[in-house]
């Protein structure tokens, strides 16, 4: 009997995709029956659209099949391990990144924390966490809480790394995006790293990290890789 292997989900709502895909023909096709050179125009414009909106579902499904575990490597990769962290994963789905890092640690420990909204990832639930981590052998170095990043139950300087991946940009305003990243600046130690992974407001994530002390600088996604679109902040924490 085959074991189990691990399942860490589809990012975003691939049925919203879907309906997105069929609206966008179904509009094209009644704009271009209609006789009106300016329903023409229209036509081809929704034609454009829905066709850049068809290769960032193509991007989007390789990133998901074949990109997710090697983006995951990538940002792991940034950490100088002694495998004695106390680490933070935000936003944590299905432990993509929390599983991860419990590997490279010895004696260390790593906490996820999510909301765990339904329209971010199919399945998306503390449970899958569980499991995930149960079938990877690293249940004994996790901890899944529910809490919200732009406020936490964690005292100051607690953690070593705060790592995030495709989340902060879920927050919808500029204020709680902020808010969030004073709040990792918080409950991490001087000289701890955030790694912020996300395709959008990465400047915003640095001027914030900036202005409350933190170094920091922005790696671009690889032109034409599985996960171009992701860039990704990384920021230490000064020593006081």
């Amino acid at each position: 009997m085959k074991s189990r292997l691990p399942d860490y989900g589809t990012d975003g709502d691939p049925t919203a995709m879907l309906l997105s895909l069929i609206a966008f023909v179904i509009v094209d096709a009644i704009l271009f029956l209609i006789h009106s050179q300016v329903f023409k125009v229209l036509a081809c414009l929704v034609l454009a659209s829905g066709m850049a909106f068809l290769s960032f579902v193509f991007w989007h499904v390789l990133y998901i099949k074949f990109g997710k575990l090697r983006h995951r490597d990538a940002i792991l990769s940034l950490v100088e391990w002694k495998g004695n962290e106390t680490v933070l994963d935000v936003g944590t789905g299905r432990g993509l990144l929390l599983i991860g890092a419990a590997k490279m640690l010895g004696k260390g420990k790593a906490i996820g924390i999510d909301i765990w909204r339904r329209q971010d990832m199919a399945g998306n639930g503390p449970e899958g966490v569980l499991l995930n981590a149960k079938l990877e052998g690293v249940s004994d170095k996790i901890e899944v809480r529910e809490e919200d990043i732009r406020k936490t139950s964690f005292p100051p300087d607690f953690f070593d790394v705060v790592f995030s991946n495709l989340c902060l940009h879920n927050i919808p305003s500029i204020e709680g995006r902020e808010a969030a990243c004073r709040e990792i600046a918080r409950v991490m130690k001087p000289s701890g790293v955030a790694i912020i992974s996300d395709g959008f407001h990465t400047n915003d994530y640095l001027a914030a990290f900036t202005k409350e002390g933190m170094e920091g600088k922005i790696i671009k996604g690889k032109f034409l890789s599985k996960s171009f679109w992701l860039h990704t902040v990384v920021a230490v924490k000064n020593v006081r």
